[in-house]
């Protein structure tokens, strides 16, 4: 049998393929398609440079009326001389075909009416590469966790992730905030994790050091910047310091010199800076971080690693640099690892601030 859209001019094709793939979408999220008003989508054919003209798009239009592939209200026929404000949808055919080939939800799931279009969306992200039998006990799961409430919120996050959902400490922070209160789950509401960070604190210390990663915290430590500055290791992403920030009584310290040291005396410190990778996310990290340390500057050491960053010493942000997640800030498509600093620099640096003006063009560069 012939395809019958193989009689249509290209840009009624054009159209047609744009039209059944924003209705498939709007059906995978929300369990139902989309129609749209007539002159709403004269203008949004022509934005798309579907339709080169106005009375192009409407000529398209009536070619799609005409051979059936659009409905329109009983006795109305769009077309260059009629230009009506009427709403438009795909013909129950097109409509038909679509719903036959698009994925449908297991009814094993047995998800509530508004937890199925939140699973839906989940689909079209890491969700839809899981096993039906992983799906199902991912549901089951939810549905237990739920019906725990509020007892379950006794626990961290990551106890009532690995308890009840299929053994893994992260998922509950994972999926989809969405989909998790589709099931009346509230990850506000559980335990902060005790947080325990590594820190080297001298007798009397003359500042703080925050640094990303482990290695760079044991560099800064050999050459000697823990005699004078009191040094905190964020263990990446900052999320360990930034939770503790805000729930400082279940922090400890753990490294040389912390014995009745708490993480507030620490924060009181004169001139905190910060140091990681140059890369925006490590930028964001200090970003983050700075949210409850107002006073947080970045760390001098930026310095040489900027310089070094835009004369070419960089690497691409890809899955073989263990980059592959990161956001990408505008045009910002390189970057340079803290470990790249030698040890003099390290020394000098350590405890100085960058200059106001460089750290909000970074600033301004990650907000892009």
């Amino acid at each position: 049998m012939r395809d019958a859209t193989l009689m249509l001019s290209e840009a009624a094709r054009d159209t047609l393929a744009w039209l059944e793939g924003e209705w498939q979408h709007a059906y995978s999220r929300g369990g139902k398609g989309k129609g749209w008003r007539s002159f709403t989508l004269i203008q949004m054919l022509q934005q798309k440079n579907i339709c080169e003209t106005e009375l192009h798009a409407w000529q398209v239009l009536e070619e799609l009326g005409r051979a059936e592939f659009i409905a329109l209200p009983a006795g109305v026929l769009l077309s260059p001389r009629a230009m009506l404000p009427v709403k438009v949808e795909l013909a129950a055919a097109r409509r038909e075909a679509l719903i036959s080939v698009s994925p449908s939800l297991d009814p094993r799931l047995a998800l509530e009416p508004r937890q199925h279009s939140a699973w839906r969306r989940a689909q079209e992200g890491s969700l839809g590469s899981w096993s039906t039998e992983d799906q199902l006990a991912l549901a089951e799961g939810l549905r237990r966790l739920a019906n725990d409430l509020p007892s379950a919120y006794q626990l961290s996050p990551y106890v009532a992730s690995a308890r009840y959902l299929l053994g893994s400490s992260k998922l509950l922070e994972t999926l989809p905030t969405e989909l998790v209160r589709a099931f009346g789950i509230e990850l506000d509401r559980f335990q902060a994790a005790e947080t325990w960070l590594l820190a080297s604190v001298p007798e009397q210390p003359k500042g703080l050091l925050l640094i990303e990663n482990a290695q760079s915290f044991s560099q800064a430590c050999r050459v000697g910047c823990g005699e004078r500055l009191a040094l905190i290791c964020t263990f990446g992403y900052g999320l360990s310091l930034a939770n503790a920030l805000e729930s400082g009584d279940r922090v400890r310290l753990v490294g040389q010199g912390t014995a009745g040291v708490t993480l507030a005396d620490l924060l009181r410190l004169p001139s905190p800076t910060y140091w990681g990778d140059l890369d925006p996310e490590g930028l964001r990290i200090y970003q983050k971080l700075r949210r409850s340390l107002p006073e947080l500057a970045l760390s001098a050491l930026f310095g040489p690693m900027l310089a070094a960053l835009e004369t070419g010493t960089c690497h691409p942000l890809d899955a073989l640099t263990g980059k592959a997640g990161q956001r990408v800030a505008g045009d910002w498509q390189r970057g340079l690892d803290q470990e790249w600093l030698e040890d003099m620099q390290v020394q000098e640096l350590a405890g100085s601030a960058l200059p106001l003006c460089v750290q909000n063009e970074l600033m301004e560069r990650i907000s892009q």
